[in-house]
């Protein structure tokens, strides 16, 4: 997979993260919301509290991963004006 590619792909997911944070962050306090099981179509009670901070810390990986997907992608000027 090339840098367009993933980073693409990395933008959706951020998006997904920050779409979830934002649906969590106006439910009340003490509502239980359902969470899938990872590769699964089950589904299970969880605090509301425990699924916002997963996606925070999901968000955060995603866009620290996104940041060195960008300082790893070689740049435009790269090799241009050598003689």
């Amino acid at each position: 997979m090339d840098h367009q590619e993933k980073k693409l792909q990395l933008r959706h997911q951020i998006k997904e993260k920050e779409v979830l944070q934002s649906e969590l962050s106006t439910l009340k306090k003490e509502v239980k919301v359902y969470k899938q099981q990872q590769n699964s179509n089950v589904f299970f009670l969880a605090s509301k509290d425990n699924v916002f901070s997963e996606c925070k810390r999901t968000l955060d990986n995603l866009v620290q991963e996104y940041k060195d997907v960008e300082a790893s992608e070689p740049s435009e000027d790269q090799g241009e004006g050598e003689t």
